[in-house]
């Protein structure tokens, strides 16, 4: 019991229920009921899209090992409690389960994207994959590069699921009908959002590792810039998001989503203007770490509001 509970804390269990959330939420309670109300239905069988949501799954689980595999030197001083690293799961059978996820979520990839006839876009999940392996090499240890790359891939397993889709790959003329312009406004919020709150967070685990990263020669924003300019750029970011919130308060108005305006209101914004408050108090690791854990809660929050697309169609 002791080696699963290290496994699944290595894999990121709980960001991977994220990421399979939000693929399953997206393809059921948005895809599927704008394609219905066009008479039509998703490109993707549910096995296909179960299968593509276990590919993107196992290729993100990968990339927390070899994360986890190059950063054993900052954990060390950052959360050496916590460690699952040379303590409990040696690095060569870390890498080994690296190879294995990645090999078979690329696989698997292909597999889906052959059934549907566009054998390229399986190449959406090599990329991801080598994304995140020059990340944990090199990338995160450069200046906001790190942090715009882990944001693009968060924001990408929002967008992956729309590639599959015949009214986005098609042609032209499927992207300009109803179905199809509707799905790209829909997911390109969903994915902005996505992409913000994920460059928050990466900002913010910065500020909270910075002792662990400077000792190990990383170039990050609070590093390099310094910790004001880091937290000024959040509260850009956090104004970013409220703005998208409120256009999209705005448009959901219109038809009378009033149930989930108040959902927004008081689970998504809310909670990031507290967000702010408490990153402007904060200066401690712990202070930057319960920011951290909130801005999950936000993400999720976020994810969640996919729910009233189901209710409302």
């Amino acid at each position: 019991m002791k080696l699963l509970a290290a496994f699944l804390k290595l894999i990121r269990y709980p960001n991977l229920i994220y990421i399979g959330l939000t693929q399953f939420l997206l393809q059921f309670c948005v895809v599927a009921p704008v394609l219905a109300n066009s008479g039509e239905r998703p490109s993707l069988s549910v096995l296909c899209f179960v299968l593509l949501c276990i590919s993107t799954v196992l290729v993100a689980a990968g990339g927390y090992i070899i994360n986890d595999y190059f950063d054993i030197n900052i954990d060390i001083v950052n959360k050496p409690d916590k460690m699952v690293l040379d303590k409990i799961i040696s690095r060569r059978w870390a890498m080994a389960w690296h190879t294995l996820f990645n090999m078979a979520g690329v696989s698997i990839g292909f597999i889906v994207a052959w059934k549907i006839g566009q054998i390229y876009l399986g190449f959406t999940q090599v990329l991801c994959s080598l994304l995140l392996w020059f990340y944990s090499t090199s990338f995160k240890r450069q200046v906001l590069i790190g942090n715009v790359v882990i944001s693009l891939l968060t924001a990408l397993s929002v967008v992956v699921v729309g590639f599959y889709e015949k009214q986005i790959y098609e042609s032209l003329e499927a992207i300009m009908s109803t179905a199809g312009r509707k799905l790209i406004q829909i997911i390109g919020v969903y994915a902005t959002f996505a992409f913000v709150i994920s460059m928050i967070r990466e900002v913010v685990k910065d500020l909270e590792d910075m002792i662990g990263d400077s000792k190990d020669g990383c170039r990050t924003i609070p590093i390099v810039w310094g910790v004001l300019p880091a937290k000024r750029l959040c509260y850009g970011l956090l104004l970013v998001l409220q703005v998208l919130l409120l256009l999209v308060e705005i448009r959901v108005a219109i038809p009378g989503w009033y149930l989930a305006i108040a959902y927004l209101l008081l689970l998504v914004q809310a909670p990031a203007i507290y967000i702010w408050f408490l990153l402007k108090k904060a200066h401690l690791t712990e202070h930057y770490h319960k920011v951290s854990s909130l801005i999950k809660w936000v993400m999720l929050s976020g994810i969640l509001s996919m729910i009233f697309f189901k209710i409302y169609h």
